[in-house]
């Protein structure tokens, strides 16, 4: 009879223990479980935390080379911000920033002895200029609002010698020469000395004009 109840208080005990170590591996899954959670709010919370940027603001940035020479320079000018490249012996090669009190863009080449192209952006359209080995504004091409255009100059800066236009769907050329004899082939707008009228000439006319912008010959 004892033998039989030790048996039974054996095989209670072993359920017991079994029983605690399922409780404890519970118990061990649910801290982990929670370490797991806690980890990954933390982690969440660092990833949509906001960063704090400092802006570096200055009114002039200078890039130098390895000799300590100027090469480059970030700065405000008159017609706006601007960003500056030179060359090795210090000259001014080129240009990027606003121009026209900071109404356009810009974009300017130079070269040995004052020759130089800019392509400038106005609120009437682009225009890229040439001047030549002087530094003399030469060439001009451009679209306004009126329609392109081409000017070639004189070499002392007194105007166009040679211009190309389309205004307003009317195409004209014309030619001076340095004494202000005129010619212009094309459409023209012509004012009457009696009647004051505006008479526009077709593609296909021609007029001559003296030094005092008289008309001296025409066709038709």
């Amino acid at each position: 009879m004892a033998s039989h109840e030790q048996q039974d208080l054996v095989t209670r005990m072993e359920r017991l223990e079994r029983e605690n170590r399922r409780l404890k591996q519970a118990g061990a899954l649910a801290v982990l479980l929670c370490c797991s959670v806690f980890l990954m709010g933390q982690v969440k919370t660092r990833q949509v935390k906001p960063r704090t940027v400092r802006p570096v603001e200055a009114e002039q940035f200078v890039l130098k080379d390895i000799e300590g020479k100027k090469r480059a320079e970030l700065l405000m000018e008159a017609g706006g911000p601007g960003l500056v490249l030179y060359d090795h012996e210090g000259n001014r090669i080129g240009r990027f920033g606003g121009v026209g009190e900071g109404n356009g863009a810009g974009l300017s080449l130079q070269g040995p002895g004052g020759s130089r192209v800019s392509l400038i952006f106005l609120q009437d359209g682009p225009h890229l200029l040439l001047f030549d080995t002087n530094g003399k504004f030469r060439t001009e091409l451009g679209a306004s609002a009126k329609g392109p255009y081409l000017f070639f100059n004189d070499p002392k800066e007194k105007g166009p010698r040679i211009a190309l236009i389309i205004e307003n769907d009317a195409p004209q050329l014309q030619i001076s020469d340095q004494e202000g004899f005129t010619a212009v082939l094309g459409s023209n707008s012509l004012v009457s000395t009696k009647t004051k009228e505006v008479q526009r000439t077709t593609a296909a006319s021609l007029l001559l004009f003296g030094k005092e912008r008289e008309i001296i010959w025409r066709t038709p």
